[in-house]
């Protein structure tokens, strides 16, 4: 899959191409079906899929009080778009001149001339241009012109509910991780790169592998089972996760920590792939570093008793 960081400098030369347009926070369910139409068009005629998306929300420019937090990083959403088999992803800056780009534009310009569009892919709510004030309708209007088809894809419904961002971000948020995968078709996951941290897991017998916390949304703080591949390796490992401030021995420092089961290696620098599987419990200001140990040593029992009754049928 070939990354495109901005279609006006960058210089691309496609043609033929199958374009999904849409923000695609979170890639659940109802934005498949308006990617993989792009994906199947493309391989029935020989041409090339394509994603059209943004480097970020375009809330941030458009009314930055209401802007949202990501669910997916940048590098979360290429790891699901890879999977989905797109050929090209186009991962555009929604800044101040593309706001005011006009529907014409955006039309002949962007979709004709410089993505060699021959069908475009879209969802029930699509707007763009100016203000978003031009509809699928005007997308047909102006496609027509130039010989683009536009296929409308239908809202996607799972318990009576229509699918999307907005919802996940809260269900998310409020920690609901088994409605979340419902909706997304996938686990909450993380996607990043083990850094330094103070070692001090490693000082009470569990090491952890330290992530950043970045600008996405993320479950409630607190302990949760999970399940990690790391970089290099195809296979994934248990593991217990704190996401939060680690009151007892970070106060304040907010952070991702991953003790691996069974595992101590040098693994700073590489990146892991984290499922977050089960919510534990919530995070504790515990009194001394045994106190902490012994919550830990619990958290794992409890982690390790789950995993065998989910998977092994508690055999």
């Amino acid at each position: 899959m070939k990354i495109i960081d901005n279609i006006f400098t960058e210089d691309i030369k496609v043609s033929n191409t199958y374009v999904a347009i849409g923000s695609f926070d979170g890639i659940h369910h109802g934005h498949r079906e308006v990617i993989q139409g792009a994906v199947n068009k493309a391989k029935e005629n020989g041409g090339k899929s394509l994603v059209f998306t943004f480097a970020n929300h375009p809330l941030e420019i458009v009314n930055k009080d209401i802007a949202p937090r990501l669910i997916n990083s940048k590098e979360e959403k290429i790891h699901v778009l890879e999977k989905l088999g797109v050929d090209y992803v186009v991962f555009q800056p929604f800044d101040k001149q593309f706001a005011h780009i006009s529907p014409l534009d955006f039309v002949e310009d962007l979709l004709h001339e410089k993505l060699g569009a021959r069908e475009v892919f879209v969802g029930f709510n699509f707007s763009f241009g100016e203000g978003g004030a031009a509809k699928t309708k005007d997308l047909k209007d102006l496609g027509k012109a130039v010989g683009i088809e536009v296929n409308e894809i239908k809202p996607v419904k799972k318990n009576d509910q229509v699918i999307s961002s907005t919802l996940i971000r809260r269900l998310i948020s409020e920690g609901k991780l088994d409605e979340v995968e419902k909706f997304l078709g996938y686990p909450v996951f993380i996607i990043g790169e083990v850094v330094h941290g103070k070692k001090l897991g490693r000082k009470m017998g569990f090491p952890t592998a330290n992530l950043s916390i970045l600008n996405k949304v993320y479950p409630p703080f607190g302990l949760y089972g999970a399940k990690v591949r790391v970089e290099g390796e195809d296979f994934e490992r248990d593991a217990v996760v704190n996401i939060g401030k680690n009151p007892t021995l970070k106060p304040g420092e907010q952070s991702i920590e991953v003790h691996i089961l069974d595992f101590d290696e040098y693994i700073y620098g590489k990146k892991i792939y984290l499922k977050l599987k089960k919510y534990l419990r919530e995070e504790k200001k515990f009194s001394s570093m045994e106190e902490l140990r012994e919550a830990i040593k619990n958290d794992v029992l409890m982690w390790k008793e789950y995993v065998k009754e989910v998977e092994d049928g508690g055999n």
